[in-house]
């Protein structure tokens, strides 16, 4: 009997200024290709309509692919109107910035919530073939083999706990937007980050959001695809028996 292939693709968030969180956003796939050949004939799409296909940012997605900090809005709402259709699942860790925090430091707050929810993801796939890529950054040779450290580590405490027995050591790699599947954890992670960003704080840790605003209907429309929200710093979950705000 063959081993299930299994697709992870992580990304991040909130490294610039004014985002009060980090996180990382994870989708899962079995079936890669289609998720490329749908973003691709998005993309085609989109180059050849007449009314947009001269905008500065459309031009780009030919050579660049998909990135929602720098698509045009129109672009914006047609990409998530896609993915929310397609078969992944998604996952988002987060914790909110220290007062002294720079992105410049170190990728202490990266391994960490990438540690944890890798962790907690192998462990549903313990007899798959796990493939990982994580959006490149800094030294991409180096961060590779930071990450897959990481990754030996979580399979090594599994085994040792005896609450795993991986039939296959799972693979890591980066790489950049060229990867079409990354754009989709980017889609993810920044939506949810404007989401959080714009909640509205109740006090005695209530939160509320707005509905009518736009940050607010993205996430909902990508909500159904959301299986976990782990904030990583109250230690947390958000599933759909306990939705996030």
């Amino acid at each position: 009997m063959s081993s299930e292939n299994i697709f992870m693709y992580v990304d991040e968030t909130g490294t610039d200024q004014k985002s009060k969180i980090l996180a990382i956003a994870c989708i899962i796939t079995r079936d890669p290709n289609y998720l490329k050949n749908s973003l691709e004939k998005l993309k085609q799409d989109l180059l050849k309509d007449n009314r947009i296909r001269d905008i500065p940012s459309i031009k780009n997605l030919e050579g660049k692919g998909f990135h929602y900090c720098e698509d045009h809005f129109e672009v914006i709402s047609v990409v998530i109107d896609l993915i929310s259709k397609l078969p992944f699942e998604a996952y988002i860790y987060y914790t909110h910035k220290e007062h002294d925090y720079c992105p410049s430091n170190n990728f202490e707050w990266y391994d960490q919530l990438f540690g944890k929810l890798m962790y907690d993801r192998i462990q549903n796939h313990q007899k798959s073939s796990i493939n990982i890529c994580f959006e490149q950054h800094g030294k991409s040779f180096k961060r590779e083999e930071d990450l897959k450290k990481i990754v030996a580590r979580l399979i090594y405490k599994s085994e040792f706990k005896g609450v795993g027995d991986f039939s296959f050591f799972p693979l890591v790699r980066s790489a950049g937007k060229e990867e079409s599947c990354l754009a989709i954890a980017d889609y993810v992670a920044a939506i949810f980050k404007n989401h959080e960003n714009s909640l509205k704080d109740l006090g005695e840790a209530k939160l509320q959001s707005n509905p009518s605003s736009q940050e607010s209907r993205y996430f909902s429309m990508l909500r159904p695809k959301i299986r976990v929200i782990h904030n990583y710093g109250t230690g947390e979950f958000f599933t759909r028996s306990n939705p996030f705000p």
